[in-house]
């Protein structure tokens, strides 16, 4: 039977699996392994689309659910996700097997005149498809105009080139997978805008009981990323939150210790909440549900509460 690796069929999700997949060809030396496109539902549907076709349940695994279903059916081998895409639930029979080095996470601002954030004029149209990140925009911006930016980074890029946004704001790590790295005008600051949990990771689900090749796969699997991701999952699991929900988390890994910054904040702009936390790197899930905590007790529960906050 085919070594299949299952991806979704963007642009950029192609190019992020066949660098992994060729990692772990060359690991494996095993030139016969493929990739193997599965659509998903997000793919067919856009967020909101789908959250309307479910009737205002909790949308779970958007872009994940079909993969799920290949590997759990044996049709593909194993699957390679974005990690922030990746339900904190999983699916009974499918584990997180492998964490590819993490991408730069922060997010990149594109301005059609070159000018960085803080230099582009009040009433500025800046697009974007995330409400974390308009949350974080207009505190920071209230006098920018925030526009919804929906589709591929290649159509992003041309509706900024269009002249129907002054600048768009997305994950630089997408750029730089794509080759795109030098349209990038500025790197937003985590300070300024912290990025979605996980963000920049790429992550290898495989079957639970394939304990040979996650034993096989073990050389590409980047320790640092795996510690970090674990304290962001584990916050945004405690908080309930999903893709939709404007929550951004970012841990550093130094030594034995971690640290990990939290951000929740309304679509207005207006209300904002950040702390912060450090704790052992050997317990990221507790580093995580701690600071998830001290957001609860600081009122996140009032802005999350319009945002179907789900464990998706």
């Amino acid at each position: 039977m085919p070594f299949l690796i299952g991806t979704r069929g963007s642009q950029l999700a192609l190019a992020q699996a066949e660098g992994v997949r060729a990692q772990i060809a060359a690991l494996l030396e095993d030139n016969g392994i493929k990739l193997e496109v599965i659509k998903t539902l997000g793919d067919r549907l856009s967020a909101k689309e789908a959250e309307e076709d479910a009737k205002g349940e909790p949308v779970i695994g958007l872009f994940t659910r079909e993969l799920d279903e290949a590997l759990l059916s044996g049709g593909i081998r194993a699957a390679i996700h974005s990690l922030k895409d990746v339900p904190t639930v999983l699916p009974k029979g499918i584990r997180l097997g492998v964490f590819i080095q993490r991408a730069d996470p922060r997010d990149a601002l594109i301005s059609k005149t070159g000018l960085k954030f803080t230099q582009l004029p009040a009433g500025s149209r800046v697009g974007t498809s995330s409400p974390r990140r308009e949350a974080q925009i207009k505190a920071l911006r209230p006098d920018l105009v925030v526009l919804p930016l929906q589709g591929n980074v290649d159509t992003r890029l041309r509706k900024l080139s269009e002249g129907e946004f002054d600048a768009i704001v997305v994950a630089a790590a997408g750029l730089t997978r794509l080759g795109r790295e030098k349209e990038i005008t500025e790197l937003l600051s985590p300070s300024d805008v912290l990025p979605a949990p996980a963000q920049g990771v790429l992550v290898v689900a495989i079957r639970q009981e394939d304990t040979e090749l996650l034993e096989a796969l073990r050389p590409i699997h980047d320790i640092s990323t795996w510690i970090c991701a674990r304290a962001e999952r584990s916050f945004l699991k405690t908080l309930q939150g999903g893709c939709r929900v404007p929550v951004g988390a970012l841990a550093t890994h130094e030594g034995n210790h971690l640290f990990l910054r939290g951000v929740i904040a309304h679509t207005n702009g207006k209300q904002v909440l950040r702390f912060d936390q450090k704790g052992p790197a050997t317990e990221p899930e507790s580093l995580g549900g701690e600071l998830a905590q001290v957001f609860l007790k600081n009122g996140a529960q009032e802005i999350l509460s319009g945002f179907g906050r789900t464990s998706w």
